[in-house]
């Protein structure tokens, strides 16, 4: 079965179909977010204390995310732009679909949206089971790009020792 989710063609173009539809809604996300002047601040705060967060989770929402909620409004914004590139270029599949998954699983935390939840589920999908959801994108190039020139610091090289 391992073999198969890897080499199959027409899993790799299931993927495909799969990352530009998270790629879109990451790109929307991003876009309304841009377009609609993005504050999250009394929204994280009336989250917050209504007391339906777990402790742990509105505890650091609390100390860290509230403070900061003009750079987490900003880092929102980019990760989403990047998240829907990365997806749809087919760039850093895996690791994109895992920044993805982080992004939708505080989502969820903090808002219990179910569109989030189902987006988390299939970011998972790709990062555990598609060992080749970015075949039909840029990964193989970068990957071999990447062997070429890393080839002098992965290989083991013989030391000279010198006796006197």
């Amino acid at each position: 079965m391992k073999k198969f989710l890897k080499n199959s063609l027409f899993i790799a173009s299931t993927f495909v179909i799969v990352r530009i539809y998270l790629s879109y809604m990451w790109l929307s996300n991003a876009e309304n977010k841009v377009i609609y002047d993005f504050s999250i601040g009394s929204m994280l705060e009336s989250q917050v204390n209504s007391g339906s967060l777990p402790s742990w989770w509105a505890g650091f929402m609390r100390i860290f995310v509230l403070p900061n909620t003009n750079l987490f409004e900003a880092l929102v914004t980019v990760g989403e732009f990047s998240v829907g590139i990365a997806l749809l270029l087919g760039v850093f599949t895996r690791f994109s679909a895992l920044m993805g998954a982080l992004m939708n699983f505080s989502f969820l935390m903090t808002f219990q949206a179910t569109l989030d939840l189902q987006m988390l589920i299939i970011h998972v999908f790709i990062i555990l089971l598609a060992g080749n959801a970015g075949r039909i994108g840029l990964d193989p190039y970068i990957k071999n790009y990447l062997n070429k020139y890393t080839k002098y610091f992965t290989k083991p090289h013989k030391r000279k020792e010198n006796f006197a």
